[in-house]
């Protein structure tokens, strides 16, 4: 399962010695289960992570429930999950029921909690939050726009395995209207193109024989293309390539020569760029187990602003240089399994003929 960016911004501040404050829980929900009656219990949760525990959260109470709580009349206590938070701990602050204890009932991995009866341990809930710090020097807004850049940068060195770990298949939007000079409906997150074909390729498809040919603009075959005009494309070569700065600039343009006197709807597969709304509750969009290079990348960078010269700390952007090196040899290849038929030397290559 992928891991969402703040959890990783949270692995950050571990490392940072500075980790974030758990936010005090909002007062739970206490529903009684079984059989209801006339009794008063009050409850308080605090979270806990790693560094310590919240405050606890305001008591809250319930009048309505069994005298005497046990496995089938049980208060059933629910709060607002916190994803920073690693376990809970739920306090009973008050009971005119059985049984007659309070304090420390029990701890809880889930956002819910049952007393059956449980027997506190007369310790009062916390008032102070000793989980982190509630004003640290690197705020979270930052911290997640630096892991944003560091899963571009990423990104940059798998895009270049060529091993498709990034591409799309849009057999929607593109088209080669007649008459046209370049195609209409390319993805504005396009970066490279890896395929371009008529969209129906099946016995009724129409265009089903056009192959569209990679080819520079300045070329001289591409030159004699454009000096066809108009033709009747339900068997020819049409040659195309990408012109304009593309994906996050804005969607490449994508000429193409001849034109056509009618229109192809086209399946296009290219290579896509990260989501430029990436934000902290989105999952890290790395593959292969890349926490670790993120969370090198973050501490070095968040260095930066401590170190006199405002460089990444070197030490940390060494560990990252080799956790990326290391995750770039685990994603090439992808595929290990051997051919059956081996492929001649000039398979799928033709003369530049267009």
């Amino acid at each position: 399962m992928a891991t969402p960016l703040y959890d990783i911004r949270r692995r950050v501040r571990e490392k940072l010695l500075e980790p974030y404050a758990l936010v005090t829980p909002g007062s739970p929900l206490v529903a009684p289960q079984g059989t209801a009656g006339a009794t008063s219990y009050s409850y308080a949760v605090a979270s806990v992570n790693a560094t310590g525990i919240s405050k606890a959260s305001q008591a809250k109470a319930c009048t309505t429930g069994n005298a005497t709580l046990d496995a089938t009349n049980y208060n059933q206590i629910t709060w607002i999950l916190d994803p920073a938070a690693t376990s809970y701990r739920i306090y009973r602050t008050a009971t005119d029921g059985t049984p007659t204890t309070t304090g420390l009932i029990g701890t809880a991995t889930a956002a819910v909690f049952n007393d059956t009866g449980l027997a506190g341990d007369s310790a009062t809930a916390p008032t102070e939050n000793t989980s982190g710090i509630e004003s640290p020097f690197w705020n979270d807004d930052e911290l997640t726009r630096i892991l944003i850049d560091g899963c571009k940068d990423l990104w940059k060195g798998i895009v270049d395995l060529h091993r498709n770990h990034f591409a799309t298949i849009d057999a929607t939007n593109v088209s080669l209207a007649a008459s046209a000079t370049s195609l209409t409906g390319v993805p504005a997150d396009c970066f490279r193109v890896l395929s371009l074909e008529p969209r129906d390729l099946t016995s009724a498809g129409v265009f089903r024989h056009v192959t569209f040919r990679p080819r520079p603009y300045q070329s001289s075959t591409f030159q004699r293309m454009r000096a066809l005009g108009n033709v009747s494309a339900t068997d020819y070569d049409i040659c195309y390539d990408l012109l304009n700065a593309g994906s996050p600039v804005a969607a490449p343009t994508i000429v193409v020569a001849p034109s056509v006197s009618s229109a192809i709807t086209c399946r296009l597969v290219y290579v896509h760029t990260l989501s430029a709304t990436l934000s902290e509750s989105d999952d890290n969009p790395i593959p292969g187990e890349s926490d670790n290079a993120l969370i090198a990348w973050g501490v070095a960078y968040a260095r930066a602003q401590e170190r006199e010269d405002r460089a990444p700390d070197p030490s940390w952007l060494a560990v990252y240089s080799t956790e990326k090196q290391n995750l770039l040899v685990v994603l090439s290849p992808r595929q290990e399994q051997e051919p059956e038929v081996v492929e001649d030397a000039f398979g799928g290559y033709s003369a530049e003929t267009c």
